[in-house]
């Protein structure tokens, strides 16, 4: 409770005289939710981003690009979205198991397949991490190519040289299906209050969001790694709500990279699981719920 934080002083008497000690004690979890989750629904969820209805005739499927630093779980989320709605643990996008140089090297598309077989009607498109070099790692304009949908399945991102007009893998008439229609910044939460705000990595992340905005795109940020930010939560992921270290990175996200702090989403993959887990799927639907949304209201707007 936060009525119990303060400084405690424990002393202690015996024959021979007394000792005491003071601390501070401070709570892990405030008093009520700062934030709703729709626990227990998550069949009604997946009926409903099954059947849903998209606002623009001329677009086939809603894309998502999904960006973010090196070893954040871009790979990993899309298997977790798979698997969420496939109900089993599902290993689709390969994953690096250690941070490092970035385990993704192409363009790729991942379609987000129901329980029975059925195509959902949005997409994912990953791509390679962003790096703590100028020249490494995935390149700004590339990026930037990628949500005017120049680019073509299976291009191989080159740290060094942009895609340009005239390239093989470059798409120099995109369809708005082609376009990404949310950009989806993918950043670890148990490490966003380490980064500062000028780290190189934040400041190309931003960068990537000053494209979007330009380009009208919505934005949402899946903050992962929710597990290893705050015990409570590795504990009993519903305790995610009331976590105040939770909120604190929540905010930290929100500060780095200008995203209002309703944009931002705390979520877990699968990674030592083999059986997927009710409250997991239940964070990562209201992630999708939301960038489907805003990712529908764009489509409807062009």
């Amino acid at each position: 409770m936060e009525e119990d934080e303060g400084e405690y002083t424990l002393e202690v008497s015996n024959s021979k005289g007394t000792v005491s000690g003071s601390a501070k004690v401070k709570t892990l979890e405030y008093d009520r939710d700062w934030r709703t989750a729709q626990w227990g629904a998550n069949n009604l969820i997946k009926q409903l981003l099954g059947n849903y209805t998209l606002s623009n005739p001329n677009v086939r499927h809603l894309r998502f690009l999904l960006h973010g630093p090196v070893g954040v779980g871009k790979s990993s989320t899309i298997n977790t979205i798979n698997s969420t709605f496939q109900g089993h643990v599902n290993v689709k996008a390969l994953a690096a198991a250690e941070e490092g140089k970035s385990f993704t090297k192409c363009y790729e598309t991942y379609r987000i397949m129901g329980k029975g077989g059925e195509q959902l009607p949005f997409v994912f498109n990953d791509i390679m991490g962003l790096e703590n070099e100028e020249k490494s790692g995935v390149l700004i304009d590339d990026i930037t190519s990628a949500l005017k949908g120049h680019v073509k399945e299976k291009y191989k991102f080159n740290p060094l040289t942009p895609l340009c007009e005239g390239d093989a893998r470059y798409n120099s008439r995109p369809t708005l299906d082609d376009k990404v229609h949310c950009l989806v910044s993918v950043i670890r939460a148990d490490k966003i209050g380490l980064l500062s705000a000028r780290d190189v990595v934040i400041e190309k992340m931003r960068k990537v969001r000053e494209a979007a905005s330009h380009l009208d795109i919505p934005q949402v940020v899946f903050m992962t790694h929710v597990d290893e930010c705050c015990p409570l939560v590795q504990k009993d992921l519903s305790h995610i709500y009331s976590s105040k270290k939770i909120k604190q990175a929540v905010q930290d996200c929100s500060n780095k990279l200008g995203l209002p702090m309703n944009c931002i989403y705390p979520v877990k993959n699968y990674s030592e699981e083999n059986e997927v887990n009710d409250e997991v799927d239940c964070l990562m639907l209201d992630a999708i719920v939301s960038a489907v949304n805003f990712a529908n209201d764009f489509v409807r707007d062009k």
